[in-house]
């Protein structure tokens, strides 16, 4: 058998060394020491030529490569201990009494004309249950398993800008849901940060939402649904004004809505969008949507002008969103439904409920599983990337599944 190779060309005069001039298709290491033997074989030896090939250059391994490389210097700041949490705050509700401290007593339930802003420092520790908060039983109480406010900073408006203006370029946003006091919106936008490792600042949207003082109040849901509701709606332009000013820092933000909190932050954001003509938002993240799906569909043109991405986080199995139903007489985006330009992630796997009441309740968006996924989503990962996820069936509500 014949074996053909194909020869270099030689240049040199006659009893000189030779000098090897590769072809263009001379392109492996192998080949080139192929063809060099090959040479010095043909030309009686080669003892006074040595021609070494230049070094070799791994080849990327399969994956890409990526793993195990470049994100790490994005966490600069370590959460594997317990740590002091500031949460600016911007808030509608009503003064309270007492305002020195972060708790029920510092804002009320009741829609203000007046916008208050102020930082609430807490301890978080670092033994708390992930998407849980502990709150100490005392002063005294050990501070690596409670939490507890440190100290509280009321703010101008201008004082808030600036303190905006400053430190790393990422702001994480929390707006709440129904019927949640003051001090828990605070724990709770502290509890997310943490537990997210989010590394820049983190900003509370507190609207007026909560039972008012009393049995009463607390024991006729759908009243306090109401008033709730009537809060949502007047809060949309102290939301726009605030999301205008977002817009104006030259940051990106990350904006997380739980609940009933969209029937304010959905339509603030279109206006906002609309009025700036400039994409703020990174990731726009929607936790159990308690808005008419129509209401919804007809923003997204808008809220993709200021988001890169849109993520709905939604479930079959919500109690709380099936009696948003059963009161507002339609369906709602918590449930799922499908909506061009958005992801709809069905946690329903997750948040199964056993005998009517939900596995992980309403409050699932603070839960280890979706906060899970809610990181890798921050690091820019497509839907279909992301651990745990997986596409859902042909002519479904949504796009995926959170596996449990």
């Amino acid at each position: 058998m014949a074996v053909f190779i194909k020869k270099p060309t030689i240049a040199g005069a006659a009893g000189s060394k030779p000098k090897i001039i590769e072809e263009p298709s001379m392109k492996s290491d192998s080949f080139r020491i192929i063809i060099t033997a090959a040479c010095c074989f043909a030309l009686g030896g080669c003892a006074a030529t040595v021609i070494v090939p230049p070094p070799l250059v791994p080849a990327p391994l399969a994956y890409g490569g990526g793993y195990g490389e470049g994100l790490n210097p994005l966490f600069s700041d370590a959460f594997d201990d317990t740590r002091a949490v500031d949460v600016v705050y911007v808030t509608n509700r009503a003064p309270g009494s007492d305002m020195t401290g972060c708790d029920k007593n510092t804002y009320g339930v009741e829609l203000s004309t007046q916008v208050s802003y102020g930082v609430c420092r807490l301890n978080v520790p670092k033994r708390h249950s992930v998407g849980g908060f502990e709150t100490a039983p005392n002063p005294r109480a050990d501070p690596h398993r409670y939490f507890r406010v440190l100290a509280h900073t009321p703010l101008t408006q201008e004082a808030l800008r600036l303190q905006l203006s400053q430190g790393r370029p990422d702001i994480l946003v929390f707006v709440h849901g129904f019927n949640v006091k003051f001090e828990d919106t605070v724990l709770r936008a502290a509890q997310i940060a943490y537990d997210l490792k989010f590394q820049g600042q983190v900003v509370l949207f507190s609207w007026p939402a909560g039972a008012a003082p009393g049995m009463f109040g607390n024991t006729f849901i759908s009243r306090t649904y109401a008033q709730n509701k009537a809060n949502a709606e007047g809060s949309v332009g102290t939301a726009t004004d605030f999301f205008k000013l977002l817009a104006g820092l030259d940051k990106t933000s990350y904006v997380m809505v739980h609940s009933m909190g969209h029937q304010l932050a959905i339509p603030a954001l279109a206006a906002a969008s609309s009025e700036t003509g400039k994409r703020f938002i990174g990731e726009l993240v929607l936790n159990a949507p308690d808005m008419p799906i129509r209401d919804f569909a007809s923003a997204v043109p808008a809220l993709k002008n200021a988001a890169r991405r849109i993520t709905v986080y939604c479930s079959y199995n919500d109690n709380a969103i099936a009696a948003s139903e059963m009161y507002n007489k339609g369906r709602r985006m918590g449930g799922c439904e499908l909506v061009d330009g958005v992801d709809m992630v069905n946690v329903g796997e997750i948040d199964a409920p056993a005998l009517g009441i939900g596995g992980l309740g309403h409050g699932y968006y603070a839960s280890r599983p979706i906060l899970t996924d809610v990181f890798q989503l921050l690091l820019g990962l497509d839907a279909g990337s992301r651990q745990f996820i997986r596409k859902s069936e042909t002519n479904s509500t949504e796009n995926y599944y959170l596996r449990p």
